[in-house]
């Protein structure tokens, strides 16, 4: 393994050679916003938020630390200074202008000072930032492909085909989970055992823990995994909560077996 020796704002750092400067920089404890990065997605710098400046020799510039490899020897790092600022300020306001309504990118903004945006504010965009995290994770983690980008300029956003619920989404959910902003949300109705993928209105018949009867799991969804566990698929068979709860009275009963042969 090459390792890779440099600085983040002065302090020495280690990695190793061609791991990404923003994981390096989180995993050190430093504190560089970003709204388009998750371990489970293939870093795409969405968000242009992570900037950083990066000093080698008497050559200087700003990159988006989530997409820029570690390979330089003693390169200098600043994620907070005057020229990373006026451009993280200034993608927040375009940002902002996107989604007036985002409580998350409006926290961001106020930490950086900005209140409102000179922009006039995108129609219908909602909380949607184009991030692409709930994108990619349905194409390339889950195998669905049931959402993409659609439109151009201030009209582009993220929907299912032609903008009609998805035959191929599996109601993973794995979309809401990504999604930084709460744009995209998982709506369970227990009483009429529906999960609606919203905004993208694809829903799905919810099946219910046999041991609680609380629904857990789309019922495509568990297709989905049983073909991919084989004979594993029967650890499915009830909620995670009621899964953990079996397998922990399994546990005890094995402990005091072994007590018991004491």
């Amino acid at each position: 393994m090459t390792t890779v020796s440099f600085t983040i704002d002065g302090r020495p750092v280690t990695c190793e050679r061609d791991s990404m400067l923003l994981d390096v920089a989180l995993a050190n404890g430093f504190d560089i916003p970003t709204l388009c990065h998750h371990p489970a997605v293939e870093p795409y710098g969405a968000c242009r938020l992570c900037l950083v400046e990066i000093i080698q020799g008497r050559w200087s510039g700003v990159e988006a630390s989530c997409t820029y490899p570690v390979r330089d020897e003693g390169m200098v790092v600043r994620t907070d200074s005057e020229k990373v600022r006026r451009y993280r300020r200034l993608n927040l306001e375009l940002l902002l202008g996107r989604c007036p309504e985002s409580e998350t990118v409006k926290e961001m903004a106020r930490k950086l000072g900005i209140e409102t945006s000179r922009l006039a504010p995108v129609p219908q965009a909602g909380e949607c930032v184009l991030c692409g995290l709930c994108v990619a994770v349905c194409q390339d983690q889950v195998g669905a492909g049931a959402i993409g980008f659609v439109g151009r300029g201030h009209e582009r956003r993220v929907d299912t085909p032609y903008g009609e619920p998805s035959d191929v989404c599996i109601g993973c959910g794995a979309c809401a989970e990504v999604c930084p902003t709460g744009c995209v949300r998982i709506v369970d109705d227990q009483a009429n055992k529906i999960r609606e993928i919203a905004p993208f209105h694809t829903r799905h018949n919810l099946l219910r823990c046999p041991e609680c009867g609380k629904g857990y799991v789309a019922e495509k969804h568990l297709q989905h995994l049983a073909r991919r566990l084989g004979d594993k698929a029967g650890i499915l068979e009830a909620c995670p909560v009621c899964r953990g709860r079996r397998r922990a009275s399994e546990l005890l009963k094995v402990y005091e077996k072994v007590l018991n042969t004491r």
